[in-house]
């Protein structure tokens, strides 16, 4: 018997076949740039709050001078540096941070971005004892300042740095860091150098020895200051992204609604179609083979819906990544394996809970029952 054709079936009903493409093709887009802008708004985090200990380590209000001794004489401890940390506004959408604002000695600056591979862009680096920043470019164009302009909470409330800082320069890198000199509204009597380390000092390692510095920083006693590892930051950012966390609720929920609502109205149009069926099943086919032919039918349009909903997912984060990320000094995604996993949830559920009812459908149909009823 003649093998049933989707594609003359397809072409006789092209509305109905659109109209089975459209709620899929929109339900897969929808979750490809929901998981790329949760990556996005993830990945502009953790450039702007933990890329920098790819680089070295930290410890924070430590008076116990045995402990910086015994950093100090490692011997995969290359130099320790003395800092303070502050932050200024950082917004993006669904999200207000701090980027942090390193104070150093002026001494310590050079060194400081050989290590961070962090150039200056334009400009110069702050004077000791001067108000001045060099500012991250990235977070420049998020505050929208330049050279010359101001930054603090003497001009913005919001910034965690007090009084006015003047941006003398624009700094670039792997990391978002900014950087001002130690002065004496920072940290009073800044020149002494046990009095500034006990405020917090980085650990840069020797050439090829971070791991090592890490795991020293990591088996220093607990309870006596606050250590800081790339490894230790990492966990507590994963752990901390609740918002992140709730856009994945949302998508999970997404595909569930999404599912129902478009597996319900393609069995609904399998059960208009049942005179159809029971017409084919009349002249001949059996129900094994009209099954398969829906099986079919329902496989190739979820395909074809997944395929464009996908590209049309990518247009949109690539839209978005330029449009809303990259605009105001964020990190935009485009390709995410997540988002192609997850969107791809919506096309195999929809035809699992498609066919499923519609296997119950045709193997309850009863061809004679359906002429008698007519």
């Amino acid at each position: 018997m003649k093998v049933l054709s989707i594609l003359n079936y397809s072409r006789e009903n092209k509305t109905k076949v659109i109209s089975s493409i459209i709620p899929v093709l929109i339900a897969v887009s929808f979750l490809y740039l929901i998981n790329t802008f949760v990556k996005s708004e993830e990945d502009s985090l953790y450039k702007l709050n933990i890329f920098s200990y790819k680089y070295h380590s930290t410890i924070m209000s430590c008076n116990n001078s045995n402990i910086i001794t015994k950093v100090k004489s490692n011997k995969n401890v290359e130099r320790l540096v003395p800092f303070m940390l502050y932050g200024i506004k950082y917004s993006i959408p669904g999200n207000l941070d701090f980027a942090n604002v390193i104070s150093l000695k002026t001494e310590d600056m050079n060194y400081f971005l050989e290590k961070e591979s962090i150039q200056i862009k334009d400009g110069r680096l702050p004077q000791e004892g001067e108000k001045e920043i060099a500012i991250n470019y990235l977070v420049a164009q998020n505050k929208k300042v330049t050279i010359g302009d101001n930054v603090g909470n003497a001009s913005d409330k919001f910034d965690g740095i007090n009084g006015t800082y003047k941006v003398v320069g624009i700094l670039e890198g792997d990391s978002m860091i900014s950087i001002v000199a130690f002065n004496n509204e920072i940290l009073k009597d800044y020149e002494d150098e046990e009095k500034s380390l006990s405020h917090g000092i980085m650990i840069f390692p020797k050439k090829n020895s971070i791991n090592e510095v890490n795991k020293l920083i990591e088996n220093l006693p607990k309870g006596e200051a606050e250590y800081n590892t790339l490894k230790t930051l990492s966990e507590k950012f994963y752990r901390d992204i609740g918002s992140i966390e709730f856009l994945d609720a949302i998508s999970i929920l997404s595909i569930f609604l999404m599912v129902i609502t478009v597996g319900s109205s393609k069995y609904v149009e399998f059960f208009n179609r049942k005179e159809e069926i029971g017409i084919l099943n009349v002249i001949g086919y059996e129900k094994k083979q009209i099954l398969k032919r829906a099986i079919l039918e329902v496989t190739t349009i979820n395909v074809i819906s997944y395929v464009l909903g996908l590209l049309l997912g990518i247009v949109l984060s690539y839209w978005m990544k330029k449009s809303i990320f990259e605009s105001i000094g964020a990190v935009g995604v485009v390709y995410d394996k997540k988002a192609l996993l997850v969107s791809l949830y919506v096309p195999l559920f929809t035809i699992l809970f498609t066919i499923v009812p519609i296997n119950g459908m045709i193997n309850k149909l009863d061809p004679i029952d359906m002429i008698e009823n007519n």
